[in-house]
């Protein structure tokens, strides 16, 4: 079956922001003498941020009566330091699936006001929507989100495919019956093996596409 849709994750593969992400965390446990690394925070990517730093504390011994406090000072901090950046070859894929009017929509754990920001000023005309942690009971890697992705552009699981570049949403996507292909952008291949493809470059993704796009059409 040819696929109808692509549903994107965020941070990690349309916007190059992990190591952002990374630091403003490791400021927020800071006072706390928690030394986050990129082994701690990787692995959690695609939660919401509450399941974060539910996570985090747990790790750290921290009291959750600190949640709150530590989101604010985690989101205060990435807004500080935000500096949007792209990966090469991103462009490249979405304006090749836009021409073919595949629907596409963001599926992330981000929270929704940040994520509607940054599709606005930097994807418009490319995403018919955003799913985000403030929209679904259960993140990644609970299928839900991505479920949801499918009713967002009308399409059933099976006519979406999922770019990721985490282990997580790769559970999640593939729980909710869709094909995945993982970037290793913050990740070694060797940790996204559950994807059906794995890439390192997002000019391979755009060959990808133009291959499936191709053999579709004959």
């Amino acid at each position: 079956m040819r696929f109808k849709g692509v549903l994107f994750d965020l941070d990690g593969v349309l916007l190059k922001s992990m190591e952002q992400h990374l630091e403003a965390w490791q400021h927020a446990f800071s006072r706390f003498k928690a030394l986050i690394n990129e082994a701690d925070f990787y692995q959690l990517e695609g939660r919401g941020v509450r399941s974060v730093v539910k996570a985090l504390t747990q790790k750290y011994g921290i009291a959750p009566e600190f949640h709150e406090e530590i989101i604010r000072d985690k989101i205060k901090c990435y807004e500080s330091i935000f500096n949007p950046e792209f990966y090469d070859g991103l462009y490249g894929v979405l304006d090749l699936l836009k021409k073919h009017q595949i629907k596409m929509a963001v599926v992330t754990g981000g929270q929704r006001d940040r994520v509607q920001k940054i599709t606005a000023d930097y994807f418009s005309g490319y995403f018919l929507g955003e799913v985000t942690s403030d929209d679904v009971v259960h993140t990644k890697p609970y299928p839900e989100p991505y479920l949801k992705g499918a009713e967002m552009v009308k399409l059933s699981p099976s006519e979406c495919i999922v770019v990721e570049n985490a282990p997580l949403g790769i559970q999640a996507a593939k729980a909710a019956g869709m094909r995945v292909l993982a970037i290793a952008t913050t990740l070694p291949k060797s940790e996204l093996t559950q994807a059906d493809f794995i890439f390192d470059h997002f000019d391979q993704i755009e060959a990808w596409f133009q291959g499936e796009l191709v053999t579709a059409d004959a």
